[in-house]
């Protein structure tokens, strides 16, 4: 690894990064193999020195602490059981809004929901958009949203109300419902709820999982690996792999698309989640059962093909840094990189302006300070995780940009004009 450039090095930084060395060096890391690579993951049974092995211990706890992939897929079962779902098939052209903003239908032509009358709805926001999409093709866009101007114009035209309790309502006496989608007549539907019972007969049962639901969209993370062992009863600590595998499914209940399965790398350290790149790392399905089952049972199989490709990406990005595109490649230190990158829009978090976005990767990258690409990949993704902002999705994009960014071949950043930085005083 390069040092940093700069003529003020901090002394405790300089002493932590010399410990970190060590400790890297004594689990089987080293900067370079006799043939030039870097060995970032180690063989199974590696004993960890002592710094390693309380490492190890806390990972292992925050490992066992997420609950398994039985409980998880339970509890969003029953999250979603409560928004008490229900279909109903409709003659668009008998909808209008009322003048409080409510969706109102004039009959129900097929009702599937169990009993449950359609009263007047509150449309979310991506159900609002959902019932816009099926305005004829001669209405202006800005237009397909005054719904009642054109759906007149749709009369026989059936389409599929999903409806379920708001967030506010679950639970009460005075339910009030929602749509939160519109399909046509061919859209079978596929629930979330019955999702995660499939999903949980695919997984490997010691699976972990952690689960982000909106109402909207959802994202299934299903940990696969612990990557300690405990042999025996003196609980010696020993090492698998750096990184534990991650499969994330992500999908949308609304009508607007299938299923993403993807593969990702998790660092034990903290909460740096990769987003793998290659042939083998990204799966798509429509939104069926059958396709999400055959898709996850290929995912599954790839395993072994998407934690070689990884690790092959990331021992490139302990041993690479970036160049200074204005200095005939002169290399850079990460803090410097990591500032450029922001200011070229590289990096963005969303929410937050640029010298927040700063802000939030110089701190992370202070808690790991480190010159390689790797470093800074891990200062954007923890960023991600621990920057100050209202939008619960944006790790997500955060996410993706570092991806782009550790699997790109050419590692040069402009310079920032000296103008510009003097302004920013970064």
């Amino acid at each position: 690894m390069l040092t940093n450039t700069s003529d003020k090095i901090s002394p405790s930084a300089a002493a932590r990064a010399d410990r970190d060395h060590a400790a890297i060096q004594a689990i089987g890391i080293t900067t370079k193999d006799s043939t030039g690579n870097t060995a970032t993951l180690f063989e199974h049974g590696t004993e960890l020195c002592e710094a390693g092995k309380r490492s190890a211990r806390r990972a292992r706890r925050q490992f066992l602490k997420l609950p398994t992939i039985g409980d998880g897929m339970d509890s969003l079962i029953a999250t979603v059981q409560r928004e008490e779902r229900a279909d109903h098939f409709v003659d668009l052209g008998g909808v209008n809004v009322d003048y409080t903003g409510r969706i109102v239908t004039e009959r129900t032509l097929v009702d599937q929901g169990n009993g449950i009358e359609l009263p007047r709805l509150a449309p979310t926001e991506i159900g609002w958009q959902r019932l816009a999409s099926f305005a004829p093709d001669d209405v202006p866009s800005k237009l397909r949203t005054n719904v009642n101007a054109w759906t007149a114009r749709r009369r026989e035209a059936r389409v599929r109300f999903r409806t379920r309790l708001t967030a506010e309502s679950i639970g009460k006496p005075e339910q009030d419902r929602e749509l939160y989608a519109v399909v046509g007549q061919g859209y079978i539907p596929y629930d979330l709820d019955a999702i995660a019972a499939d999903i949980a007969k695919e997984m490997p049962d010691d699976a972990r999982t952690r689960v982000r639901y909106d109402g909207a969209r959802a994202r299934i993370d299903v940990i696969l690996q612990n990557p300690h062992h405990y042999p025996d009863s003196t609980g010696a600590a020993s090492v698998g792999e750096a990184h534990r595998l991650v499969l994330r499914i992500t999908t949308a209940d609304d009508g607007t698309g299938g299923f993403k399965l993807r593969w990702s790398a998790e660092r034990i350290r903290c909460i740096n989640l990769t987003l793998l790149k290659g042939d083998h790392t990204v799966f798509m399905a429509r939104h069926t059962r059958a396709d999400l089952i055959d898709t996850a049972r290929s995912a599954l199989l790839a395993q072994g093909k998407a934690a070689d490709g990884f690790a092959a990406a990331w021992r490139d990005a302990w041993c690479s840094y970036y160049l200074d595109g204005t200095r005939k490649g002169d290399p850079l230190g990460a803090e410097e990189a990591l500032r450029r990158m922001v200011f070229h829009g590289l990096v963005k978090i969303p929410g937050l302006k640029k010298p927040d976005v700063w802000g939030a990767v110089k701190d992370a990258w202070d808690a790991e300070p480190g010159d390689s690409v790797a470093h800074i990949h891990n200062a954007i993704t923890r960023a991600a995780h621990e920057a100050n902002t209202e939008r619960s999705w944006a790790d997500d994009e955060v996410e993706e940009q570092a991806a782009e960014l550790l699997y790109q071949r050419v590692h040069v950043l402009a310079e920032i004009p000296d103008e510009e930085r003097a302004e920013l005083t970064w």
